[in-house]
């Protein structure tokens, strides 16, 4: 009898706890919702009261945590990269302070710098320019898969006779991390910032919130612009000293002007 009353309380008891954590969690969850949508009706108030057009179907991006990352450079993958387009015979010099290094064939230049930045000249054997977006893609791929990077996993896009190859980082994209390769008439013209190997993060929980609202307001608070086309958060590299890169996260805000990229940590806009 009293095994049954002391269970029939624990029962009550547990039932209130639940209840209340249950009350807490909807509680949280509809304030967010709230703040959320008082954010979006607040910015678009404010980019109507400045002129700023709004793409039709725009709704403001929902917001992830990111967090920050660094990536070593890699002297084995670049030079695997390099030997892959010019041949194993390609000769290799470093500057002193080993920021640089050139590499140099019958095949054409390539340079790799810290920042993970990478340009060079590249003439393949019985070259010919493709006729169209389609034989560009395949040449693009062909050369990247001799350059030791997974094509599968890439995106690649052609724009005339130039095709952009891109990679995310954990699904979520890296807004500078391009390869350009631009198909002229006898040779083949290489740029774009490149990273290899796993991000880490450097500093337990690392991590940032910055909301979409927030980012659109920087923006136009000092970029003179007409209309808002779309935005997408993600990362943007930049050096970090000692041969590595930062993995910074933020928005890729697209303007009628051009696409800007909002930084998480410095709250600052850069042109992509």
């Amino acid at each position: 009898m009293q095994w049954s009353r002391t269970k029939t309380i624990l029962i009550v008891i547990l039932l209130l706890v639940d209840g209340f954590l249950f009350f807490n969690i909807a509680e949280k969850y509809v304030s967010r919702s709230y703040r959320e949508a008082e954010n979006a009706h607040n910015i678009v108030e404010i980019l109507t009261a400045r002129g700023i057009g709004i793409d039709p179907g725009f709704d403001l991006p929902d917001t992830q945590a990111l967090p920050v990352l660094q990536a070593d450079r890699s002297r084995v993958e670049e030079d695997k990269f390099a030997y892959g387009l010019l041949g194993e015979d390609a000769i290799s010099s470093e500057q002193a302070s080993g920021s640089t290094v050139r590499y140099t064939s019958d095949r054409g230049t390539l340079e790799w710098r810290d920042g993970g930045a990478v340009s060079g000249t590249i003439m393949p054997e019985a070259y010919t320019q493709p006729a169209d977006e389609g034989q560009a893609k395949e040449q693009a791929e062909r050369l990247l898969t001799q350059a030791g990077l997974t094509t599968g996993s890439l995106t690649l896009a052609a724009n005339g006779q130039t095709v952009t190859a891109s990679f995310p980082t954990a699904g979520v994209p890296v807004f500078n991390r391009v390869i350009t390769l631009t198909f002229e008439k006898e040779q083949i013209v290489l740029s774009g910032v490149w990273t290899f190997g796993m991000p880490y993060i450097t500093k337990s929980g690392n991590y940032v919130t910055f909301a979409a609202a927030d980012a659109l307001f920087i923006l136009i608070s000092g970029t003179e612009i007409e209309q808002i086309t779309g935005m997408e958060q993600g990362f943007l590299l930049s050096e970090s000293g000692g041969g590595r890169v930062q993995l910074t996260p933020g928005w890729r805000i697209n303007t009628n002007t051009g696409s800007f990229f909002v930084d998480s940590l410095k709250k600052s806009v850069s042109v992509l």
